[in-house]
């Protein structure tokens, strides 16, 4: 009898012991940020819907945002346009400057068991140069201006390779132009993390085919990078406006939350003689993630301007070869051995009778 409980308490403790480690059962997997669309298996995207099949999945994101300012109670603001380059060759309804296409890795603590997915933080998504073409094949970089820096005068801004070239013409008082030049975002990097960091979100459907909600859940920040510009002050009401020339970091201005979208996971099993579940089981995994957020930084100079940023677009990746444990299993052995307890007890109690 006394082995009978033995045997009765280790099988409690096993099936414990396994609901209790299952949950910790997550894939943390460090995915490959889609440029230009040579990823097979990813849904593709483009910033146009003319433009969409240029790309296989191309990763980007387009900027969009204004300025504003103000001088002796004089109020100033303008929008952002996209900066004409010098060179390089411009197909139809190409984006242009705006818009600028993401390589890297992008960190994402998939949990299979729970069916969830946290964003961690930590991924280096870094801006390409412009090109002045559709990065299907990439390219030799276009210069923008301003040059690094933001010149030595507005006369001679000069012009260096960069992510994102920015056209600004500043008005006041509706009419008159309180400056007019051009700015450059050079050594872009962006992050996304959970928001709030400490909760996952839930991950909905079949394997194959899973979502999860990005409005509010999903934070970007600008991590790196720099903002050259160049502008020419005008004179309004009798006031001069300074020349706005130099640069300002971008990075360090916290995290904002996206708006809109929902993600997609897609995880594809691999056929290699391994059971779902087993050590040596591997998958192929597409996760896509849109984002709409603005960012808030400020040019600084002699008339200080906070400029708003908004970054929307889509970031697609994948990771092949991952290491993925089969939903559910453990719970379910978990749940098969303490279904055998009444089993086993009824047998216990039925020899006991036995033997009485």
């Amino acid at each position: 009898m006394k082995s009978n409980k033995i045997w009765l308490a280790s099988l409690v403790g096993l099936s414990l012991a396994l609901l209790i480690s299952a949950p910790a059962r997550a894939t943390v997997v460090s995915f490959t940020v889609d440029t230009t669309g040579t990823a097979t298996g990813l849904t593709g995207i483009a910033p146009t819907t003319a433009n969409q099949g240029k790309y296989a999945a191309g990763s980007y994101l387009a900027l969009s945002g204004g300025v504003a300012g103000s001088l002796s109670g004089i109020a100033f603001s303008g929008n952002f346009a996209a900066q004409k380059a010098s060179s390089g060759a411009f197909s139809t309804g190409n984006p242009g400057s705006l818009v600028g296409f993401y390589g890297g890795n992008l960190l994402a603590d998939i949990n299979y068991y729970n069916n969830t997915i946290k964003i961690t933080g930590g991924s280096v998504l870094d801006a390409n140069q412009y090109t002045g073409t559709y990065p299907i094949k990439g390219g030799a970089p276009v210069n923008l201006s301003p040059q690094i820096g933001g010149g030595p005068s507005t006369a001679a801004p000069g012009s260096d390779p960069a992510d994102y070239g920015v056209n600004l013409k500043v008005t006041a008082l509706i009419f008159f132009t309180a400056a007019n030049g051009t700015a450059a975002l050079r050594n872009t990097i962006v992050d996304l993390q959970q928001h709030p960091p400490a909760v996952a979100e839930a991950l909905s459907g079949s394997l194959a085919a899973q979502t999860f909600a990005t409005n509010n859940n999903i934070e970007i920040g600008i991590v790196g990078g720099d903002l050259d510009f160049n502008l020419k002050g005008s004179v309004i009401a009798g006031n001069t406006v300074p020349d706005l020339i130099g640069t300002t970091p971008v990075a360090g201005g916290g995290f904002a939350v996206t708006t809109d979208g929902a993600g997609t996971v897609n995880t594809t099993l691999i056929p290699n003689g391994k059971h779902i579940g087993e050590a040596g089981a591997l998958a192929n995994i597409m996760l896509t993630i849109p984002i709409k957020a603005s960012v808030v930084t400020t040019i600084t100079g002699d008339t200080p301007i906070t400029a708003t940023i908004t970054l929307t677009g889509s970031f697609a990746s994948y990771a092949f070869n991952v290491s993925v444990p089969e939903p559910g299993t453990i719970a379910l052995a978990s749940i098969a051995g303490l279904a055998l307890i009444p089993v086993g007890y009824r047998r216990h109690r039925a020899r006991k009778a036995r033997i009485s």
